[in-house]
């Protein structure tokens, strides 16, 4: 109880009177705040070979579907950051899969190539 009243908890309405007064609780920079979730770490397509085409550019995060636009069009990618993406065959994650490595880029072949619907963010390691 002691540590709830040290950070000002008022039990009561069970509001934080003071939400940085917190020790753990620290205010992001937009900087920091992307690199927490993802930021730089992202995923572009082209409709057409060495990314000549029509451009789906900096995904972020998890797409159960690229749309019509880019549903099954993909010829070529580009992955940016740190982290890598596994693309799916179908959307909401299903079909073949295939893992495209951070900082990498290059033409989609085989049964990838024009078949790309979804795209996950592989989560950092624990």
């Amino acid at each position: 109880m002691s540590n709830i009243n040290n950070h000002q908890v008022d039990m009561n309405n069970k509001q934080i009177k003071d939400f940085y007064s917190i020790e753990a609780v620290q205010d992001l920079d937009h900087e920091a705040a992307a690199t927490i979730s993802g930021g730089d770490n992202t995923l572009s397509f082209s409709d057409k070979k060495d990314g000549k085409g029509a451009r789906l550019n900096n995904l972020r995060g998890n797409f159960r579907s690229l749309g019509t636009r880019f549903n099954n069009r993909a010829s070529w990618y580009k992955v940016k950051g740190k982290r890598d993406w596994i693309v799916y065959t179908g959307i909401n994650f299903t079909g073949k899969i295939r893992r495209l490595k951070a900082g990498t880029h290059g033409n989609l072949t085989g049964p990838f190539d024009n078949d790309i619907a979804s795209a996950m963010l592989v989560p950092d390691p624990i």
